[in-house]
C-alpha cells in the first residue's frame, strides 16, 4: 500500500480518495489525532492482548503485533506521522505499525473489530481522564472560595440584584453564592466520569463478533466498571458525550456568571476587588489600566462550549449507525474537555489570587437602603399593618429620603408615619430603637434565622457542610486517578509479558 493511499482501498475501492475528500474530510479526521493518540493506543493494545489471551492469536506474529503496539504507545501525539491521505488517525497508526513490524502482524489490528470501536474506546478513554480533571479544578474553585468566606464570613456587605444594592449580608456569604454551583458542577463531572466507565470495547460489528474476545476481560484491561450491554448501542451511543457537553456547558456558564460580576465588582465605580497582577493585562495604549484579562478569557469559552452543545444536538439528527455525529465528537470532545480543564483551573487560579476590599463592601452596604426590606419586616411583625402595606409604606419614605438625597440614617419614625399617612391614609407608629436597629445592615445580615442565611451560626454549617463536600471530592479524585494509572501500568505490563 503507497503512503499516499487509504488503507481498504486496492480492495473493494480502486485507486486512490479524491483530493477533495482529503482535504474536507480526512485532514479533519487526522487532525484529532494527537488528541486521541493516547486512548487509541490504550485500546489498540487492549484488543490485542484480548485476541492474544483468547487464543485467536499466537506465535510471531502475536509477538510482533503487541511489540509494534508497545513501540508505538512511546510516540508523543504531537510527534506521530499522522498522515491525512490515509483517512483518519486509526489508518495512519495502522499503516505505522506495519512499517514495524510488517503486513503480516500489523494486520491483525482490526480482527474482530472495526476501526471506528478503536475510536469508540479511545474517546471515551480520554474524556474519562479529562473529566476527571475538570472534576478536580472545579473543587479547587470552591476551595479557594470556601478559603476566601471563612476570612470574611462576619465582614458586612450587600448582596446585589440586577446589580442593584438588594439585602445586607456578608462578604462570606457573597463568595459562597459561587462556590455551590461549582460544587454541583463536579458532581455532574463524577457522573460523567462513571457513565464513561462503561466498556464498549469487544462489541465488534453491530451484531458482535465470533472472535473469543472477553468483553468483561477487555473492560478490566482498560480500568472500566460494567459494559454498555448492547453491541450495537456500544457502537454507536453517543448521549454519553452530550452529557458530558452539557456538564461543560453548565460548568463554563457558572463560571461566565461569575467572570462577568467580578468584572463588574473590579471596576473603579464598584471597586469592591482586584484581580492579581498574574491575571491582569497592561492596555498597550493607556498606561493607566490594569483590565482584568483572565476574565474575558473564562467568558469566551463559555460561549463555545454552549455552541458546541448544540453542535452535537444538531449533529445527531440522523439515522442510527451513521457517522454523522462522530466526525464531530472524536474532534470536539477532546478539544471541548481540554478547553473547559484549562479554563476551570484559570478560574480556580484567579479565585485563589483576588483580593477583597472589605472596607468598601461595608462602606457601600451602609450607604445604600439595603435594609429597607428588614424595616418593612418589623413593620409588618409589629402586627399593626400587613406585610404588601407596610412594603408600600417603606417604599414611599425610601423614595422621599432619595429625592432629598438623604442617607438611610435620615429615616425616622415620623418619616415612616408621613408616609404610611400619604400612601395609606393613616400613620404607622414604631419604636425608635427597633427601627435603629432595623436600619443597621451588620444587625440585619446577623438576625437571619434560615440555614444558608449571612448569620454567624449558618455560615459556620455552611463553611462545615463545604470542608466536607470538598474532602469527599479529594478522596473520590485520588481514588480514581489511582485507579486509571493502576489499570494502564497492568495493560502496558500484560502486553510486554506476551510480546
Amino acid at each position: 500500500m503507497s503512503g499516499t493511499e487509504e488503507l481498504g482501498r486496492g480492495g473493494r475501492l480502486r485507486g486512490a480518495a479524491a483530493g477533495e475528500l482529503v482535504a474536507a474530510a480526512f485532514a479533519a479526521e487526522s487532525a484529532h489525532g494527537p488528541r486521541l493518540a493516547h486512548g487509541l493506543s490504550l485500546a489498540d493494545l487492549a484488543h490485542a492482548v484480548a485476541l492474544v489471551e483468547g487464543g485467536d492469536l499466537a506465535g510471531d506474529d502475536a509477538q510482533a503485533l503487541l511489540r509494534g503496539l508497545l513501540e508505538l504507545h512511546e510516540i508523543p501525539g504531537d510527534e506521530f506521522p499522522w498522515d491525512p491521505a490515509l483517512g483518519d488517525a486509526f489508518n495512519s497508526r495502522e499503516a505505522e505499525l506495519e512499517r514495524r513490524v510488517g503486513r503480516s502482524a500489523a494486520g491483525w489490528l482490526s480482527a474482530g473489530r472495526p476501526r471506528r470501536e478503536a475510536f469508540r474506546v479511545g474517546v471515551r478513554l480520554v474524556a474519562r481522564a479529562r473529566i476527571r480533571e475538570l472534576h478536580e479544578a472545579l473543587v479547587d474553585q470552591a476551595a479557594a472560595l470556601a478559603r476566601h468566606a471563612r476570612a470574611t464570613a462576619t465582614a458586612l456587605a450587600t448582596d446585589y440584584t440586577y446589580l442593584q444594592p438588594a439585602q445586607p449580608t456578608t462578604v462570606g456569604h457573597l463568595l459562597l453564592a459561587y462556590a455551590y454551583p461549582a460544587l454541583r458542577d463536579a458532581t455532574r463531572a463524577r457522573a460523567n466520569h462513571a457513565a464513561l466507565g462503561e466498556s464498549v470495547a469487544g462489541a465488534g460489528g453491530s451484531a458482535g463478533s465470533r472472535w473469543a474476545l472477553d468483553r468483561a476481560r477487555l473492560a478490566e484491561l482498560l480500568g472500566c466498571d460494567g459494559l454498555v450491554e448492547h453491541a450495537k448501542d456500544a457502537a454507536w451511543q453517543a448521549d454519553v458525550y452530550v452529557e458530558v457537553l452539557s456538564t461543560l456547558a453548565i460548568a463554563a456558564t457558572h463560571q461566565s456568571q461569575l467572570g462577568q460580576d467580578f468584572e463588574i465588582y473590579a471596576s473603579q465605580e464598584f471597586g469592591l476587588l482586584e484581580l492579581a497582577d498574574a491575571h491582569s493585562r497592561a492596555s498597550a495604549l493607556m498606561p493607566q489600566k490594569k483590565n482584568p484579562y483572565a476574565l474575558a478569557a473564562i467568558r469566551t469559552q463559555a460561549g463555545q462550549a454552549a455552541g458546541d452543545l448544540a453542535s452535537a444536538l444538531v449533529a445527531l439528527h440522523t439515522g442510527s449507525a451513521r457517522t454523522d455525529h462522530f466526525h464531530l465528537l472524536n474532534g470536539t470532545i477532546p478539544r471541548a474537555l481540554e478547553e473547559a480543564v484549562a479554563i476551570a483551573r484559570l478560574t480556580a487560579s484567579v479565585l485563589d489570587g483576588i483580593e477583597l476590599d472589605v472596607a468598601r463592601f461595608e462602606q457601600v452596604a451602609r450607604e445604600s437602603f439595603v435594609t429597607a426590606a428588614d424595616v418593612t419586616d418589623v413593620l409588618a411583625l409589629g402586627g399593626t399593618i400587613d406585610y404588601r402595606s407596610a412594603h408600600k409604606v417603606v417604599g414611599r419614605a425610601v423614595r422621599e429620603l432619595v429625592e432629598a438625597d438623604e442617607p438611610p440614617s435620615a429615616l425616622t419614625p415620623a418619616r415612616l408615619s408621613a408616609a404610611a399617612e400619604a400612601a395609606l391614609g393613616r400613620p404607622v407608629a414604631i419604636d425608635e430603637a427597633t427601627l435603629r436597629d432595623a436600619l443597621d445592615p451588620a444587625a440585619c445580615a446577623e438576625a437571619r434565622r434560615q440555614s444558608g442565611s449571612s448569620s454567624a451560626a449558618a455560615m459556620a454549617a455552611m463553611l462545615a457542610g463545604i470542608d466536607e463536600t470538598l474532602a469527599e471530592h479529594d478522596r473520590w479524585s485520588e481514588a480514581a486517578r489511582a485507579r486509571e494509572a493502576a489499570a494502564e501500568a497492568a495493560l502496558l505490563a500484560r502486553a510486554r509479558a506476551l510480546s
